[in-house]
Parts: structure tokens; C-alpha cells; sequence
């Protein structure tokens, strides 16, 4: 017996959508990452509205540039007053601290508008520093007051973005050992020569 047009029709129809449902089935019942906020640079992101009593002080994107442990490092980061009132923020490193004055709505680069240079910065790059913030903010309650711990990365002048902001200049020797050589020149797996000494 012949199949009549539409019969063909719902039949095509029908197996469309389930080859449909088996390709987004994997989106519709896994996590994707790509839903999730996250800092999209290498600092860190805290605030006060999550962490303490006091307003809404933001802080985005926190780290420090330096050459080496013990040498002089620059904080670069955003510090944002989001609350109704003004904000007097602290922040302390290494027995150094910046202060700010923030009024409602104002938002501080500390790469342009203000700087905090430690002297002596206490980790190297690739790990964490501990600074402490302090946050004194006018709320619907009143004057509040608070302070916290918290620690941001450390890097140094690897990634090219980050060279012009090293303190005393990016040492071009520091990436010597990421150059090529005649095993890892080229893209996909290493490759040499028949001829190359040890192969």
C-alpha cells in the first residue's frame, strides 16, 4: 500500500524532531559553563554587599604586577562605590596602604587614577598576596564601618598586556626560556630533523 502525501509529511516531520531533541539533548540536561559569571581577566572580584555589613563597595578585577618576590609591585584593579552614600575605602598591603574616597555611583581605576606601588611585595608571581581592605560607608542605617582579609594573584611580565605595568620595567631575560627551540618550534607536536643530534 502507498503512503499518502501527508502521512510522509507528519512521518518527515516527526523524525526531524526527534533528531532535534538528541542533538540539544545534551545542552538542555548538562551544566554549561558558559551561564555562569565569572571574572573574565586574572584578578580577583570581591564585594562588600556579599561579604560584609557596610554599603556596597566593589572591588574588580585586584592583582598585582612585580618582577620577583621582594621587589616593588603595582596593584591594578577598580574600586567601585555602588551604595546610596559616600564610601571611605583602606586598602593595606604589606604595611602600605592606599585610601580612597569614593562618592556614590564613583568608580577609581588604580592603573590611572590612583596608584599603590608596594614597595616590597610578600609573594612571587604565580601565587597569592593577602591585603586587607577597610570600607566606611553611609547606608539607610547610618555610618558603617568594616573590614576584611582577602588575597589576589601575583603576576609578573609573561603576558604581554601586563609588561608595561611592572614597576621599573619589564626585564626581557624573564621570558627567555619560553623561546622555541628546535623541538617546540611550530604548531601541533614537537618535530625534528632525522638528522638532529639525540633523536
Amino acid at each position: 500500500m502507498k503512503t499518502r502525501p501527508a502521512e510522509a509529511r507528519r512521518a518527515t516531520a516527526a523524525t526531524a524532531l526527534i533528531a532535534g531533541l538528541a542533538l540539544t539533548g545534551c545542552s538542555a540536561i548538562n551544566y554549561q559553563a558558559t551561564t555562569n559569571d565569572y571574572s573574565a581577566s586574572d584578578g580577583v572580584i570581591f564585594e562588600t554587599e556579599n561579604l560584609f555589613e557596610a554599603g556596597n563597595v566593589a572591588f574588580n578585577q585586584i592583582m598585582f604586577v612585580a618582577s620577583a618576590e621582594g621587589e616593588a609591585a603595582r596593584m591594578i584593579g577598580q574600586v567601585s562605590n555602588d551604595g546610596s552614600g559616600d564610601a571611605e575605602v583602606e586598602i593595606s598591603v604589606e604595611g602600605e596602604t592606599l585610601e580612597l574616597q569614593l562618592e556614590s555611583g564613583e568608580a577609581v581605576s588604580l592603573e590611572h587614577d590612583e596608584e599603590l606601588i608596594v614597595s616590597s611585595i610578600g609573594a612571587p608571581p604565580g601565587s597569592m598576596q593577602e591585603l586587607s581592605v577597610s570600607v566606611t560607608a553611609q547606608t539607610a542605617e547610618g555610618t558603617e564601618s568594616t573590614e576584611a582579609s582577602e588575597s589576589a594573584p601575583v603576576l609578573d611580565g609573561t603576558l604581554s598586556e601586563y609588561r608595561d605595568l611592572v614597576p621599573g620595567g619589564f626585564d626581557e631575560s624573564t621570558t627567555d626560556h619560553l623561546e622555541h627551540g628546535p623541538d617546540t618550534y611550530g604548531g601541533g607536536a614537537a618535530h625534528h630533523g632525522p638528522d638532529d643530534e639525540g633523536h
